[in-house]
Order: C-alpha cells, then structure tokens, then sequence
C-alpha cells in the first residue's frame, strides 16, 4: 500500500512537469511580442492600402459586416462578395482612404481647398479647382496646377485602379486657331493632364486615358462667370465598373474640399 502510494505520488509529480516548460514559453512568447510592437512602425497608409489589397484579393470589404454578422457569414444579410453591394463598399472605404490622402497632402502643401473628391455614378471623382490648371483657350498646364497634380498622382498610384481623365469647358465658343472647337481643346486638356500625371507622376500607363466633353457636361450654369469658371475644368475618375452609385445628392466631402469660383476668363 505504501509503495503504491509513493509510486502514485512520483506519478503525480512527473506529470505536472510540463506546467513549468508552458510557462517558460508563455513568457518568452509575451516578451518577443513587445518586442515586435515597440519597434513596429506604424505606417497608416501602407496599413490601409494592406487593408484594400486584402479585399480586393479575397472579395471580401474588410471591417464591413452586417448587424452581429461577419463579412464572411450573414446568412443572407451580408454582402455577397462580387456584388453591387461590395463593390460599393469598396468604394466607401477607398473614399475614406483618398479624402484623408487629399486632406494630408494638401495640407502639407498649402493647397487646401483647391481639390473636390465627390462620388460619380461610376467611381471616385478627383476635381481640381477651376482656372488653376489651364490658360484660357489652351492645353498647356499653368505652373500653380503642378503640385496639385503631384498629389493626384500619389492617389492613384496608392490605388492602383483604372482612371478616367476628363477635360471640360464652358460654352464659349472659341475665338483661337488651335482648336476647331471646344471638343479639341477639351480632349487635349486631357491628354496633357494625363501625360504629366504618367511622366511625372509615375501613374501606370496602361490604367489610365483621356475623354474631352467640350461643354456638353457643365457642374454650373454658364449664364454667369462663376459658372463658366467651374464648369472649365479636368475631372480624375477613379473607375469601379461594378458601382451603382446614385448621382443625385453626391458632392463634396468636408468643406476643406469646395471650389470656391475663382476668377471669369473665356474659353
């Protein structure tokens, strides 16, 4: 009885060894955790273009559940990946990422207010402030509109998606022998806006083009200057072919992003 007793005790002993070596490594792990924590760099942008790649490579928004479900599991009241639904949640979320982006970089540079980020019916639109970017009756870009454009650039290459750049102008017919009309100059607006952004902004060429509207798609009335003045313009689409974005009620984000009408040369 003795030595059972004694050979249970031992038993007992030996099998509680282990509790030491789980402890010990418990600790170990802690410790190289903070470790990894204090010396982290915490870089919000890199995080949150980690946070787009990751919904973009599994479909699924991140951070974007429904009521108590998951983005995943709903059963039926979540977003279905490669919906309407989704696509739009991507949206948002790339909407939040570019207005920050915008905010941050123009205020290091001195330039806010001098560019509108609004939802389109097909994307994200990026609309730099009128007369800051071209003379009248010319496609030749003012020297003022070059750090806007630097901060475009950094936009659309953090996103990496297909863009549309869109040349606008008011309904002054022309009085210049450059251009036949306000389709030519509106085109080759354009084209110089795309050609800087791809040059000296290092924008992937094979994801970006150019449309001229000449005066067909005003933002103002052009019965006044300050009309005029908005509707000559160049518009950067961000493009999501999947979104069903109602136009109606869509405009600026914040008050650091109006155009306030500036100046009232003809095209």
């Amino acid at each position: 009885m003795s030595r059972r007793k004694k050979g249970h005790a031992e038993g007992g002993e030996a099998d509680e060894r282990w509790v030491i070596s789980y402890a010990d490594l418990v600790t170990l792990l802690f410790g190289f955790f903070i470790l990894l924590y204090a010396t982290a760099d915490q870089n919000v942008t890199k995080f949150e273009s980690l946070a787009r790649g990751l919904s973009d490579a599994f479909n699924v928004p991140v951070n974007e559940g429904l009521r108590d479900g998951t983005p995943l599991f709903n059963e039926g009241t979540g977003i279905v990946p490669g919906s309407s639904d989704q696509t739009n949640a991507v949206i948002e979320q790339d909407l939040l990422f570019v207005r920050n982006l915008v905010q941050r970089e123009s205020s290091a540079h001195g330039l806010v207010g001098r560019i509108l980020v609004s939802e389109e019916a097909d994307g994200i639109s990026i609309r730099l402030a009128d007369n800051l970017v071209f003379p009248t009756a010319s496609a030749n870009l003012r020297p003022e509109a070059l750090p806007l454009l630097d901060i475009v650039a950094v936009v659309l290459t953090e996103l990496g998606r297909e863009v549309r750049v869109e040349g606008h102008t008011d309904n002054i017919p022309l009085v210049t022998h450059d251009y036949a009309s306000n389709w030519e100059l509106s085109g080759s607006r354009a084209t110089a806006v795309v050609r800087y952004l791809v040059d000296e902004g290092d924008v992937n060429a094979t994801l970006i083009f150019s449309a001229g509207y000449g005066e067909f798609r005003p933002v103002a009335d052009n019965l006044t200057p300050e009309g005029r003045a908005l509707n000559r313009r160049a518009d950067i689409v961000i493009l999501y072919p999947d979104a069903q974005i109602g136009t109606e009620g869509a405009g600026p984000l914040g008050s650091d992003f109006g155009i306030a009408p500036s100046g009232s040369g003809l095209e």
